[in-house]
């Protein structure tokens, strides 16, 4: 029996971690849960699954994701922005398997997340990701051409350039293919989720960022892609459901059916396009952040995080975050030039870049 914390259990990827969980209970038990604020609902949790351990981050600090994993084989890491980068290390340094649902993590702190792994393992609840991982696993890995990463382009790909100035927060948030939370269906519709997970891969697989090719592809059946130095391309598919790499992280492949198959007589024709940067330059913004300064995937990320709470509260137009966010990282260079990738200086500057954005978009500076 596998014992599970979840941090983050009251989010989308929680809640079918659980829904996971009770499809395979003679396999996965959960000894910890933990929420940021929403206690009625982490209540309901604790009466079914009646962990050991169960807190709230809002209450007792981020100290409650630590005391979670004490007693944990894998824990589920599902909490938004850095909240739970030391307790990431912390489970690698202590043999504790880490399946990650949290991209900042490895967007701001990857070098020092990846160093870690050996001791426990490190996997990810992200389809593109694990899709990449079995794509790889079946080859010689030091044959990888390149990483095709695949990506819905969200609810305003076919709309006109000059319309997305006056998109609405629930337009953003009606996401045609994947039911994900708010957040990151945001960043799916400004398509800066592709710029976190071109991160991602390049600290998870090794590959410098231009082995790493966004590819657009609408129906989101063919998770990602890996292309080999012999021509081969081998690809994953299945439909949309993030039960399957949340299974896969925790009992591996070959586990029970989780989602519904495909029925390939019924599938629509499979589409695949180059992303339109000029219309999302939110997704390119990996590629020209990465090597500025050491923090700068911080501050880009940081400055992202405000413009996700100032759109969704009708402060921000969409199409103003891509000027916001390179804007915000520009004025870090010069002080950020020389500083190094440690825990402390992720979480000091992240709060430095959130104040300052929230300054800048209020007129303050």
């Amino acid at each position: 029996m596998k014992k599970v914390a979840i941090l983050g259990s009251t989010g989308s990827i929680g809640t079918q971690t659980l829904d996971v969980i009770r499809k395979n209970a003679d396999k996965l038990q959960v000894v910890s849960l933990v929420a940021f604020s929403r206690e009625e609902k982490l209540l309901e949790q604790v009466k079914e699954f009646n962990p050991s351990y169960y807190g709230l981050i809002s209450k007792s600090g981020e100290q409650c994701l630590i005391e979670a994993v004490q007693d944990a084989d894998v824990a589920v890491v599902a909490t938004i922005g850095i909240t739970a980068l030391k307790c990431v290390i912390y489970c690698l340094e202590n043999g504790i398997d880490v399946a990650l649902a949290n991209k900042e993590t490895l967007v701001c702190g990857g070098e020092l997340v990846m160093y870690k792994v050996g001791k426990a393992k490190l996997y990810t609840i992200d389809s593109e990701h694990c899709s990449i991982s079995q794509c790889i696993a079946s080859r010689d890995g030091g044959k990888v051409n390149k990483i095709l990463l695949t990506a819905s382009g969200g609810p305003f790909w076919n709309c006109d350039v000059n319309s997305l100035c006056a998109v609405t927060p629930a337009e953003a948030l009606a996401h045609p293919n994947w039911s994900m939370g708010s957040k990151i269906t945001v960043d799916s519709a400004t398509m800066f989720n592709k710029t976190l997970e071109v991160l991602e891969a390049h600290w998870l697989f090794g590959l410098p960022l231009d082995k790493i090719q966004i590819v657009v592809h609408r129906q989101s059946i063919v998770h990602s892609m890996v292309s080999f130095t012999d021509g081969s391309v081998m690809a994953q598919m299945a439909m949309p459901d993030m039960r399957l790499p949340i299974q896969i992280a925790l009992l591996g492949n070959g586990s029970q059916q989780i989602i519904a198959p495909i029925d390939f007589t019924k599938l629509v024709n499979l589409t695949f396009q180059p992303c339109d940067v000029d219309k999302f330059p939110c997704a390119n913004l990996s590629y020209e952040v990465f090597d500025k300064y050491p923090l700068a995937p911080t501050i880009m990320n940081s400055a992202n995080d405000v413009c996700v709470e100032f759109f969704l509260k009708g402060k921000l137009a969409f199409d103003k975050y891509y000027s916001t966010i390179t804007n915000v990282v520009e004025h870090f260079a010069s002080q950020l030039c020389n500083v190094s990738v440690t825990v402390d200086n992720i979480i000091n500057w992240d709060k430095q870049a959130q104040t300052f954005t929230k300054n800048l978009l209020n007129g303050v500076v």
